[in-house]
């Protein structure tokens, strides 16, 4: 039975948090329940985009970038999972891939409305992922679409296989040193609201099993955008599958090279050896 949740205005982060904690007893199995979640009308102003805009290099003025959508809209990614007929808990989820179309920019004040809803379970080999689908629409029209991939770790789990393109770069490829600092991962939690404590402080990290806090993948995906975007036209596809976590602070160092229909890239440690991140931005 189809279930769509009605909202006036995004939930405060705050009670979306208190949510996470009634989750920790599901058992990570079952199927995904039919239900959405659908905000009418927002729109966006020049101000809550400044942090955000700093942090990962964009200089929009008109624009919202298309990294910062999926930002804005992630507490209906909370809520949905909060749910009490969706088998997983929130704590310990890993975002492992995230895929948006941008079918045409969407502006400073124009007014959207906001769909997310549960799409397909996905078989991977450390346990069960699944897909949250996300669409934005202007006047009845869609304008934007997300796929993020979210994984409960455990026994090997069912669905369809990803089948999304991971490209290796040739040696030829253009390469840039990137130095992430301590406290980057607290600079983009207050730029895009997304404070999960593993990005946080080395300490709220290693509570959650890490050796110490690491960069939130939609923060690496965001300062990719803002350096290949300028070369692309405003349609695209943009997509990036997270390997392993980068610890803060680190040194690394993004790859890149043109294709036919945009740019292949992937982010790597100092080595070249040991990848982070690869992707792809494709013309539409």
């Amino acid at each position: 039975m189809s279930r769509t949740i009605q909202l006036q205005t995004l939930t405060n982060p705050a009670s979306l948090y208190a949510r996470i904690a009634t989750t920790i007893l599901k058992k990570g199995k079952g199927s995904l329940p039919d239900i959405s979640i659908h905000l009418k009308k927002t729109s966006l102003t020049p101000n809550v985009l400044k942090k955000y805009n700093k942090v990962c290099g964009f200089d929009h003025t008109l624009i919202i970038p298309a990294t910062f959508i999926h930002a804005y809209i992630f507490p209906m990614h909370t809520q949905l999972l909060s749910q009490p007929e969706v088998p997983f808990p929130l704590p310990g989820l890993i975002h492992f891939a995230n895929s948006i179309k941008q079918h045409r920019p969407l502006y400073i004040g124009e007014e959207f409305s906001v769909t997310c809803k549960l799409g397909n379970l996905i078989a991977h080999d450390k346990g069960q992922a699944f897909e949250i689908l996300s669409y934005i629409e202007v006047n009845g029209k869609r304008i934007w679409e997300d796929v993020s991939i979210y994984l409960y770790k455990g026994r090997e789990g069912i669905g369809s296989v990803l089948e999304w393109e991971q490209p290796v770069l040739h040696e030829n490829c253009i390469k840039e040193s990137w130095s992430l600092y301590q406290n980057l991962g607290f600079e983009f939690a207050m730029a895009s609201g997304d404070f999960n404590p593993i990005h946080l402080h080395p300490l709220t990290a290693k509570v959650f099993g890490f050796e110490r806090h690491i960069i939130h993948g939609m923060w690496s995906a965001g300062k990719i955008l803002a350096l290949l975007e300028k070369r692309m036209p405003q349609e695209f596809e943009f997509t990036v599958l997270f390997k392993t976590p980068i610890y803060l602070p680190a040194s690394v160092i993004f790859r890149h090279e043109k294709t036919d229909a945009g740019f292949n890239f992937d982010i790597v440690d100092h080595t070249q050896e040991k990848p982070h991140l690869k992707g792809y931005i494709n013309k539409l």
